[in-house]
């Protein structure tokens, strides 16, 4: 951990230094001085005296420092800490007091990472960097001087184009600090220490944009066509998969009709006599709804087994031979009885059949069925067929 730490630190002063240097005139056009201060909660971490302890957490923390960004990219700030830590409630009573000066680079982890391609309110700043100070204990005279190591994250909230609210999180690692946090004995552990605060940024300068809130439009729009491109072949990926869907559908339909006449085939081929037969005898019908003429989709059956046999047998011809219930008057029926017949009859002339081996005829009303009776008028509402 301590290792890790510190070679944080380092990486983020020698890029804010070596940045720094590659500045552009192009970030004239921006401000980038800030003042950043904050107040919070702290929380020292091992290294106490036994009997002691320090309240979790502790208030109060503050911070004031200033702040230089190259660019959007990388920075530098300079600022003063201070905490103040007491005992828990249940312990042996102390206050100490720490003052700390330091000095940290500062990474723009926002920018780093394109938030301004989806947010021009939030942005992420990383720190780290030296610094020294001393502990000012309650129960001794002389202080304790330290050095220590930090780093930490800043998430900032755009609040107006001078101002930004900032919530930041910072773990410092002090080193040669000779006693505990509480003064009473001799140090015994690596002390740790973590601050939590909220403020904020008030950006100096007469330009109207500090570059915590630099968009760079060449990058932005180039990044921008990029995921523009990438949404554009998703939209051709989803068009492709539901053409090929729909493609699907209608090849396993049309292996369904083709199924159904080879099944009206084999059996035609079988034995025409008893297809014949069957459609003599009244066993192959189009029924109607009431009052209607309409040859609907659950005709397609017995339309389908006589399209086959005639075509099977192109010398014969077929009467069709239209009813209809009691319902209505006996001329009404007539008429209604033939339009059925002659309904059946252009869908098998649509079919493949000459219109001429088609003969209609209206009966009218079905005589033979029990008129009191709902399904045996829906039986009378019909066309049969006879082989001529």
């Amino acid at each position: 951990m301590r290792k890790q730490l510190l070679l944080f630190v380092i990486t983020c002063l020698i890029a804010g230094v070596s940045y720094g240097q590659e500045s552009s005139m192009e970030e004239s056009d921006f401000n980038h001085w800030s003042i950043d201060a904050g107040i919070g909660l702290t929380k020292p971490y091992r290294n106490v005296a036994r009997d002691y302890s320090t309240a979790t957490p502790d208030f109060l923390s503050g911070e004031l420092g200033a702040r230089y960004m190259f660019n959007e990219f990388f920075g530098l700030k300079a600022g003063l800490i201070y905490n103040n830590f007491q005992a828990e409630e249940s312990t042996l009573d102390f206050t100490t007091k720490q003052y700390q000066f330091d000095i940290q680079g500062v990474i723009g982890v926002g920018r780093l990472l394109h938030f301004e391609t989806w947010t021009q309110t939030f942005n992420l700043l990383a720190h780290g960097g030296f610094g020294v100070g001393v502990l000012d204990y309650d129960n001794i005279s002389s202080g304790d001087h330290f050095g220590t190591a930090l780093a930490g994250l800043t998430g900032q909230i755009k609040l107006s184009s001078r101002v930004s609210l900032n919530i930041d999180g910072t773990m410092g690692f002090n080193v040669r600090q000779n006693r505990t946090w509480d003064g009473r004995a001799q140090r015994n552990n690596e002390p740790f220490v973590f601050n939590g605060t909220i403020g904020i940024s008030y950006y100096l300068g007469r330009n109207e944009t500090h570059v915590d809130w630099r968009v760079r439009e060449n990058e932005y729009l180039a990044l921008m066509d990029s995921r523009i491109a990438d949404l554009e072949a998703q939209i051709k990926k989803s068009r492709e998969e539901d053409a090929q869907k729909v493609k699907d559908a209608d090849d396993k339909l049309n292996k369904r009709v083709d199924d159904l006449d080879a099944q009206v085939a084999l059996l035609t081929n079988a034995d025409e006599d008893v297809i014949a037969r069957l459609i003599n005898e009244g066993y192959v019908n189009i029924f109607f709804d009431f009052n209607s003429s309409k040859v609907d989709k659950s005709a397609a059956d017995a339309i389908n087994v006589l399209r086959t046999y005639m075509m099977k047998n192109a010398g014969v011809s077929v009467n069709l031979v239209g009813y209809a219930d009691e319902k209505g008057t006996e001329d009404y029926n007539k008429k209604l009885s033939t339009k059925r017949a002659e309904a059946v009859a252009d869908v098998l002339a649509k079919s493949g059949i000459e219109k001429s081996r088609l003969h209609t005829e209206g009966k009218g009303e079905d005589a033979s069925v029990d008129e009191s009776s709902p399904n045996a008028r829906q039986l009378a509402r019909r066309v049969t067929f006879s082989i001529r």
